[in-house]
């Protein structure tokens, strides 16, 4: 791939990125309260990293690469700003959501790749990383901070998880094996994502 082919999409996903993770510090203020856990979650900057490396339409090197370049911006667009607003945050690139986007930021990008590549037959496995981050969120939203939160947002979270599963079989033509095994990574990674949630916050509250 010729660098101009990259190099346009990448910096303008690396200036969006900067850009969005700003806004959901005011997003966390402003924001219905149906709506705020959007800009106070993993699901929501999941979702930020994902459409922006969809958009650039780039294969799945460099969007595995730019995903971790997205999501670690969109971490130090929220510390940028949230610090301007006179809130403390942690110093650059040391949040545990730095790790965090490390970490799952080039699954996010290769899983956007894959799904606008021609891998068609295997788009359901491809989907299912961001379906189980969705879908898991939405379960641990549901049960482990309902009190606090609205249940909208998590609604909203895992119907578009199941919703882009359904998108990706449909895509899929749909073919069985590519199909039953994308779901069920995505339902194994929706109960690891959650059973992981509800430990930390048990863990934090014994603490």
């Amino acid at each position: 791939m010729h660098p101009r082919q990259w190099l346009l999409p990448a910096l303008l996903v690396i200036a969006a990125s900067l850009v969005l993770g700003g806004l959901t510090s005011y997003g966390q203020t402003y924001l219905p309260f149906e709506l705020t856990s959007f800009a106070n979650s993993a699901g929501g900057w999941t979702i930020l990293t994902f459409g922006l490396i969809g958009g650039a339409r780039l294969r799945p090197l460099p969007a595995a690469v730019l995903g971790a370049v997205s999501f670690v911006l969109l971490v130090e667009g929220y510390r940028i700003v949230s610090g301007l607003r006179g809130y403390s945050y942690a110093e650059p690139f040391q949040d545990t959501w730095t790790i965090v986007g490390l970490v799952a930021g080039p699954v996010v990008g290769l899983s956007a790749a894959l799904l606008r590549g021609t891998w068609t037959a295997w788009k359901p496995l491809a989907a299912s990383p961001i379906v189980a981050v969705l879908v898991g969120e939405g379960i641990y939203g549901l049960t482990v901070v309902a009190q606090t939160t609205s249940p909208v947002y998590w609604v909203i979270e895992i119907v578009l998880g199941v919703a882009l599963l359904v998108a990706a079989i449909v895509s899929a033509r749909p073919r069985v094996v590519p199909s039953l095994l994308g779901a069920l990574v995505a339902a194994a990674g929706a109960a690891l994502y959650s059973g992981a949630m509800l430990w930390l916050a048990a863990a934090s509250a014994g603490g």
